[in-house]
């Protein structure tokens, strides 16, 4: 079976591979120059790179009115790229050995294809025997792709309200449309191609960003120690004979790749098991509080039936073979967290999402954050090798920046936050290691300078976007009752936190007496008291605008007030408190080690790093060694996925759910993917690093045994998972009639005869620009929408939830009563009623099909039929053709 799907459509996974790798290669010129501080000189990183800088260029360009949106336009794009990567390339001033280069890095290029093909084809693989497009949100990803590749030219057209542009951070979809152009695919394979390539892509600049940051270790030249140089101009001027393997540099990046895209949090382990198998006390399970697994599903059945809580239940058989859990048991992990009432009552609003990696590729929405991933790795790249290069950027370098670390603002607003504490954190550990540990006056004007620098290059960058882009975000509000109980926390980080406490200890006892205990804790407590005084101000603003105070202060109401409701406020605050601790323990860990004592022990004979120096050093050496860069670079990952996780227990981003539903959402995936970066690091530094202080053998064996249970049970979530979308859901494992292999999706979308005559009605209309009338229904309903999904001709108005959603406070101006309209169109049986409306709208053709007739009936269709053509009509599916001479017979 998969070499007959091999062989249908082996040729669209091969033409997406080589895309993108031609986009690499023309843009690894360019890395080549100015990634001069990453060992691999961003050869791993070089294909996110030409994605990103081809489709700028042609986006821009687009923009501006010069290129429309053809094929032709596209190979311009990537031309330009080209020809600009090379010009830079050889007007450097520094001669770059290719030849050098190829002797020092030709095992990670080995390596980096393998991985890169191996994961692409895999998730393909995957996608090919899961190809619905019909659930959760994967209509409107289809609808934007479709759209993209349809419009002549940009900003792109809606699909879901026609006349207008598209008002969301489209960036990762115009690249998906893009490459899907160049292939000569139509989005319903194109969206399956995308999910995987951004698992291959997102896994390939992980394991980069991780290889560089081991490997940069065997280039760190100690300052004050005296080393053998060789005659390599590419190298830090260490013997190579001395320098360190190159295997565990590859493992820590396949570490990487693997917890980034592949590895689970402990959902599976700790709460699905032991709930599908009965195996867990309902106090247990209570404890865990995760949602819809708090108790067991006869105990919900006994409460809707009114049975007092404390009769107990009889449970049925538990299910120990994961083939029987069923209900999408796996989406469960994404649902961990569980905001609660002051009484213990579930809370009525948005609850928290806490998506991960894996769980994005397997349930295989193409949303912003998961078209992100790979560019926010990009960005943790950029930035490790601004601290690598050890002085301040050039022009051409904060240019290059600007443009990639600002793009995360286009596809993905939050992540920009991620990409800039990363570029802000490594040139603060640049400056720290410069100025002795210490940032002097002259390095915060130089961090805030850089950072408004790439502000305002960004704003340049991406003005197009910008001026057009609206958001249903409108300022912040406080998080009273409502902070993360930390075995939640737990179930979700665990893996991570569990390697982090032990980097972080091992890291503590590196710096000896040089740990700066007092900074890290006067660090620390000036935050906490920031984010009580911003929980503090919020509230006190809620309390004087009523136009917030009700989506703040309900909480009180039960209690008369907020005199009333404050004891329970702080009870709530101590049961949270281990999760506030947890977080600020860290922060003091990182902060003391970044920020070492000055004075150390006259007998002090170890560097900073912990390496055994050959001879006792001086006084005056020893306040300049410092810990090494990849060391600081790791600690400020740590940092801020730290910080990620804090802000949300005292405020969120105020939006159209009233909850902190999207803050902890995207917080939480960022610090996802900072702490796999810093995990795979810690392990190499505590188990393979020779030339750093080691503990002793059973700190080592105890690191490593809790790292590969905590790997393990992660894993566990992928094992089950993908054998549950790709096996038993599609009806594989008992051999039933499952569908054959494809990364079409498009039948799933809508029904037979729809399908069918959508798809003849797009081949008749080809590019021509129309307008089309459907049925208006709510959201996550794939029966809705259809036809801009398939065809990417704009229908009046999709799904309106979601368009509130995009648009904000513009939204009722720009819908007007669309929806009202459409159910007029179609219940109302005269003609000269519904002739305004085929005007107001510009509408070229109205579809009657199992949802139209499903939602207004079939009463109002015969006006369609006598006065307009029916075009492709296939057993009761029909588009009526709207003409000039139709609408003049109404006046």
């Amino acid at each position: 079976m998969v070499f007959d799907w091999l062989a249908r459509e082996g040729w669209i996974v091969l033409s997406w591979w080589l895309l993108v790798t031609l986009a690499g290669v023309a843009a690894f010129p360019l890395c080549a120059r100015l990634l001069s501080g990453l060992p691999d000189r961003g050869y791993t990183l070089a294909r996110a790179i030409g994605l990103l800088l081809v489709g700028w260029v042609f986006w821009m360009l687009g923009s501006l009115g010069f290129l429309p949106n053809t094929t032709g336009s596209i190979l311009l794009a990537w031309l330009i790229v080209l020809v600009v990567a090379l010009a830079l390339h050889f007007r450097a001033r520094e001669h770059f050995d290719w030849r050098a280069w190829w002797r020092e890095n030709r095992s990670v290029v080995t390596f980096g294809e393998v991985l890169f093909a191996v994961l692409l084809l895999g998730w393909v693989l995957v996608r090919a025997q899961q190809n619905n497009l019909t659930t959760t949100e994967k209509p409107m990803d289809l609808m934007f792709i479709s759209s993209i590749m349809r419009s002549p030219t940009f900003p792109p057209l809606d699909g879901w309200m026609s006349g207008y542009s598209i008002s969301y951070y489209y960036f990762g979809y115009f690249i998906a449309a893009m490459l899907s152009t160049m292939s000569g695919i139509t989005s319903t394979v194109g969206f399956n191609m995308l999910i995987s390539l951004l698992f291959a892509l997102t896994g390939l600049t992980g394991f980069g960003v991780a290889y560089n940051l081991v490997r940069s270790r065997a280039i760190y030249d100690p300052p004050g120690s005296a080393k053998k140089k060789h005659d390599d101009p590419d190298s830090s001027g260490e013997d190579v004979a001395n320098l360190p393997p190159r295997i565990p540099a590859l493992l820590a990046g396949l570490l990487a790749a693997v917890m980034v895209v592949l590895m689970g949090n402990f959902q599976v382990a700790m709460v699905e098991i032991p709930y599908q198998s009965h195996t867990a006390s309902e106090a247990y399970l209570q404890f865990t509080g995760t949602q819809e697994r708090d108790v067991y599903g006869e105990r919900q059945q006994a409460r809707a039936a009114g049975i007092p809580e404390d009769q107990p239940v009889t449970l049925g058989p538990g299910r120990s073979d994961p083939a029987q859990w069923g209900g999408w048991w796996w989406f469960r992990a994404s649902r961990v967290l569980n905001d609660f009432n002051l009484d213990g009552t579930v809370a009525q609003d948005a609850q928290p999402i806490d998506e991960f990696p894996q769980f994005s590729f397997l349930l295989a929405d193409n949303h912003p954050h998961v078209m992100a991933l790979p560019f926010v790795m990009l960005s943790l790249g950029l930035a490790l090798n601004l601290l690598l290069t050890k002085r301040n950027p050039n022009r051409l370098e904060i240019v290059f920046y600007g443009l990639c670390v600002g793009a995360l603002v286009f596809f993905n607003t939050w992540d920009v936050l991620t990409g800039v504490l990363a570029m802000l954190g490594a040139d603060a550990v640049r400056r720290l290691m410069r100025g002795q540990g210490r940032l002097a006056m002259r390095d915060w004007f130089g961090l805030i300078q850089f950072a408004l620098t790439l502000g305002v290059l960004a704003l340049i960058f991406y003005l197009p976007f910008l001026v057009s882009f609206r958001s249903q975000a409108s300022g912040i509000l406080p998080n009273v009752i409502q902070p993360t109980f930390f075995q939640q926390y737990f179930i979700m980080f665990g893996p991570f936190i569990l390697m982090i406490a032990f980097f972080l200890a091992n890291e503590a006892w590196r710096a000896g007496a040089r740990m700066n205990w007092k900074v890290g804790v006067q660090a620390a407590v000036l935050l906490l008291i920031g984010l009580v005084f911003v929980l503090l101000a919020l509230m006190l603003a809620a309390m004087l605008i009523p136009e917030i105070n009700a989506a703040v202060m309900q909480f009180a109401i039960p209690y008369g007030g907020l005199n009333g409701a404050l004891p329970a406020v702080l009870h709530r605050r101590l049961e949270t408190l281990p999760t506030t601790i947890v977080l600020v323990v860290g922060g003091i860990l990182i902060i003391g080690r970044l920020f070492p004592r000055r004075t150390p022990p006259p007998d002090l004979l170890l560097a900073e790093d912990g390496e055994i120096q050959d001879e006792p050093i001086t006084r005056d050496e020893r306040m300049v060694v410092t810990y090494p860069p990849a060391t600081g670079f790791a600690l400020v990952l740590v940092g801020i996925g730290l910080l990620l996780s804090l802000v949300p227990e005292f405020f969120y981003l105020r939006d159209n759910f009233g909850s902190r539903i999207n803050t902890i959402f995207k917080f939480y995936y960022q610090t996802w993917l900072v702490f796999s970066i810093a995990s795979a690091y810690g392990v190499y530094t505590i188990l393979a690093d020779s030339r750093l202080a080691r503990r002793g053998p059973i700190f080592q064996a105890a690191f490593g045994i809790v790292a590969v249970i905590a790997v393990g049970a992660g894993m566990l979530y992928p094992l089950f998972g993908i054998r549950e979308r790709t096996v038993i859901e599609t009806g594989r494992l008992n051999n039933t009639e499952a569908p054959a292999l494809t990364l079409d999706g498009g039948p799933t979308l809508t029904a037979g005869t729809d399908y069918a005559s959508i798809m003849c009605w797009r081949n008749q209309v080809g590019d021509k620009p129309v307008v089309v009338a459907e049925a208006v229904g709510g959201p996550y309903n794939a029966n809705f929408g259809r036809i801009a999904g398939l065809t990417g001709n704009p229908v009046v108005i999709g799904w309106e939830n979601h368009e509130r959603q995009w648009r904000g406070s513009t939204y009722d101006a720009a819908a007007g009563t669309r929806s009202q309209d459409m159910r007029e169109l179609y219940t109302d049986v005269r003609w000269d009623m519904v002739v305004p409306i085929l005007q107001k709208y510009k509408i070229d053709y109205v579809f009657f099909g199992s949802s139209e007739r499903g939602t207004y009936s079939s009463a109002g269709e015969d006006k369609f039929r006598e006065n307009l053509e029916p075009v492709c009509e296939q057993q009761g599916s029909v588009f009526y053709r709207v003409t000039g001479a139709a609408l003049q017979t109404a006046q």
